[in-house]
Parts: C-alpha cells; structure tokens; sequence
C-alpha cells in the first residue's frame, strides 16, 4: 500500500512538473511571438472571466472581442450617422443582423450603387440582439425606408442567453442583450444588468453589481455554467485548459439539442412573435419589412425557414430565405469559417434587389 502511494505521488509530481513545464514554454512562446497556432490552441481553453480579463488588459490584443457590438454604442454611431443624412424621397435599407447579412447588403450595393444601406449588426447575434436593435433604432429611421430583419440558423438557441460570452466559448464576445419570452399574448423582455463595456470594465470595482449580474445570468441565460466561467485560477494550468474547453464545448452543445427540442420554452413561438412584431411596428412607422433567414450550413442548425414560415404567411412580411436560393449542404458554397462564398451572396443579393422593385 505505501509503495502504490508512492507512486501514485510521483506520477502526480511529475504530471504537475511537465503541466509548469508547457506552461513556462507557452507563456515564453507567446512573449516572443512565436508558435502562434500551439499557444493559440491552449488559449481556446481559458476561462471566460479569464479571456474578457486579457482583452481588458490588452486592449491592442489580436482577436480581441471586448469592445465588439455593445448596443448602446451602436445606436449611439447610428444616431450621430442618422443625423447627418441628407432627408429625400429616396428609401434607406436599414438592416439589423449580423456578418451573413452585411455581406448580402454589401453585395447588393455592388449590383446597384445607389442603393442606400444602413447596416447594425453583432457577430453571430440572435434574434433577441437583433430585435432590441431594431427597436432602440427606432427614432433613426424614416417613413418609406425598408427595414431588414436578420436571423442566423445557428444562432436560434441563443434566444436563451443574454450575451455571446455564454454560448460562444472559445470566442466569448461579452456584448449583451435581453431574453424575450412570451407572456399572454405578449413578449416579456428581460434586459441585462450589464449594458456597456464602461459598465463591463467597472464590475472590478462594484463587486455588490458583480453578484448581481452573476446572478441574473445564472437565473435568466440558459447556457451559464461552471464549466465556462467557473474556477478561472484553473487558467494558469494548460492542462485544465484542456479539460474546460472540452467540458465547456460539450455543456453548450447539450443545451443547445435541449433548448431545440424543449416544447416549454418553444423558442420558434418566441421567434414568431418577435417576427410579427418587428413587422408591425416597421409598419406603424409607415417602413417595409423585410427578414433575412440565414441558413448555416450545420445540419443540426434550427429549420428556420420552417419555424418561421407561420408567421411569415400570416402576417404577409417579405422574406429572403437562403435555403431557398442555396442549398445549406452544399459545402462548395461556404469559406472555411462558416460564412457563404461571395458569388453566393451575390446570389442572394440578387434576389434582394428583385424584391424591391414594385
């Protein structure tokens, strides 16, 4: 018995040895800018309080995500931009999505050089961001403008989360958003305690706001877990680097199969009313809608065009659906990162622009 002991303490001692001894390589490798991909690799693992720690250290970082896609600074820019426009009688595509719908509209303005585009966006963002987009942007748009919605495929469960650093673990942009669920025949809307980067940044100093915003995500965003945020002093081990971004990628992946299929939370009855809604108000404000349904090309990804095509009929709203126009499972048609081919969002654009002619 003591001698198994012994053993298993040495095999202990030297596992911790060579887990300080790779720690010291990539921490050395890093400072001297070399073996970017190994360093990288081990990086994906961190902790989510220990990457938005970097990024908040390292402002001038590479990939740095911290300051991306906050709301109150995007309609900031959008209301400085909306107050220098020149008022005609021309329409302004005001579009409130993500990169897949940036690249159709930059497309379509290739096809078609007087074609005006306003463009609000957030990487990967639900429909939850997009939707609070539209409707803080309301007082930067103007009678006659067309109004695009946009809705990512896989970013359907995302409806259940209150920012990127939840559901995107290797890439955990902290920009937040709210939860919409509904309530009777309405939307309840939960906003974030957190809504800035300013206010991000601050939490160091607020610890009683830090519980609190700890707490909400906890209660109110379905993907917090421990295995993303918990235990960050874990970060200085490569080794359990590697542990968390398996525990992490395979907790998000669960709760995305879970969240697809729970019938109480029903996110296509969600995503309906966000729809009809989004087309109502658009309206009232004397605007055209128009959604943008971006099928991506993992066939796991939430049917949108099907979850969506209810109320899309209903309510008579115009809707360009990728998967209409591509095939989704056709690889020949996406980059290595996910995003479609430009002759395929030109494709797309294409059809944008017929739908805009009366």
């Amino acid at each position: 018995m003591e001698k198994t002991a012994s053993m298993i303490g040495l095999t202990l001692l030297m596992l911790a040895l060579m887990d300080a001894g790779v720690a010291a390589v990539l921490h050395t490798a890093e400072a001297q800018g070399r073996l970017g991909g190994l360093v990288q690799y081990f990086e994906y693992g961190r902790s989510v309080p220990g990457k938005l720690q970097r990024w908040k250290e390292r402002p001038d970082m590479p990939g740095n995500l911290y300051e991306v896609a906050w709301r109150r600074n995007i309609i900031a820019d959008s209301a400085e931009d909306f107050a220098g426009e020149v008022s005609d009688a021309s329409s302004t595509v005001r579009a409130y999505g993500m990169s897949f719908v940036n690249n159709i509209l930059r497309q379509a303005v290739e096809l078609d050089s007087d074609l005006g585009v306003d463009i609000h966006s957030g990487p990967a963002a639900p429909p939850n961001f997009t939707y609070a987009l539209f409707l803080e942007d309301r007082t930067n748009r103007r009678p006659g403008d067309i109004v695009v919605l946009g809705v990512l495929a896989s970013s359907i469960p995302a409806m259940a989360a209150m920012s990127n650093r939840s559901w995107l673990f290797e890439q955990p942009a902290p920009f937040t958003y709210p939860v919409f669920r509904p309530s009777g025949d309405e939307l309840e809307r939960i906003d974030p305690l957190v809504s800035s980067a300013a206010e991000e940044r601050a939490l160091a100093e607020t610890p009683k706001h830090a519980a609190a915003w700890r707490q909400q995500m906890a209660e109110e965003d379905a993907f917090a877990s421990p295995f993303s945020f918990g235990a960050p002093v874990l970060d200085h081990s490569p080794f359990a680097r590697l542990a968390r971004r398996s525990l992490a990628i395979g907790h998000i992946d669960r709760t995305e199969r879970n969240l697809l299929a729970s019938e109480r939370l029903d996110l296509g009855k969600t995503l309906r009313r966000l729809i009809h809604r989004f087309a109502e108000i658009a309206r009232e404000d004397g605007q055209s809608p128009m959604v943008f349904l971006i099928q991506t090309r993992d066939p796991s990804d939430a049917d949108i065009l099907a979850m969506a095509r209810p109320a899309l009929e209903r309510y008579a709203i115009p809707y360009l659906a990728t998967a209409e126009h591509f095939d989704p499972r056709d690889p020949a048609g996406f980059l290595d990162d996910g995003h479609y081919r430009v002759e395929v969002d030109r494709l797309f654009a294409e059809r944008f622009l017929q739908m805009l002619v009366p």
